[in-house]
């Protein structure tokens, strides 16, 4: 029982701080999105930019969904491996925030690229897959130096340390 609490408080912990982060940097601080368009950018990786747009709140309320079950998704994955691996919980900091490199690498170049998010569909078949995987990793979205910096300082700060400290707190004893 303590490995779910572990990962329902790391996924909703996780998810809080990462979620209030976008609101705040991608509304009045750069482009000036609403709340319910942040969480239709979410939306928009099962349905594409167009649709998810076009939704109102329900296509939010996708995107909200999503968002949640992504940062539960990623606390229980390093609660169980936390499970094997004591170093985990023993240095939280340390590999909390190292994981969350590896989250900011995973969601960046991997699973937004092979999302319908940037052309409306998921990719066709094995090639396009690849073809998209390649852009994101050859081009390595150019970002301005500020942008790259919060959104490596979210996914480290707001998601992987979250993550490790509950894994830590509510994992021992597992």
């Amino acid at each position: 029982m303590r490995i779910v609490w572990a990962i329902l408080v790391g996924g909703l912990a996780a998810g809080v701080l990462d979620i209030l982060y976008a609101f705040v940097v991608y509304g009045p601080l750069s482009y000036g999105l609403s709340p319910a368009e942040v969480l239709q950018s979410v939306a928009a990786g099962w349905i594409g930019r167009d649709a998810a747009g076009a939704g109102g709140w329900n296509t939010a309320a996708l995107g909200l969904g999503t968002h949640f079950f992504i940062a539960t998704a990623m606390a229980a994955v390093y609660v169980l491996a936390a499970t094997r691996m004591r170093a985990l919980t023993a240095r939280p900091w340390l590999w909390g925030f190292l994981y969350g490199l590896v989250l900011y690498v995973a969601m960046n170049y991997v699973v937004v690229p092979l999302s319908a998010s940037a052309t409306g569909a998921f990719p066709a078949d094995a090639a396009e897959a690849g073809a998209r995987l390649q852009s994101a990793f050859s081009s390595l979205r150019p970002l301005g130096l500020l942008q790259l910096l919060g959104t490596i300082f979210t996914h480290t700060a707001f998601v992987g340390i979250p993550i490790a400290l509950a894994a830590r707190r509510f994992g021992r004893a597992a």
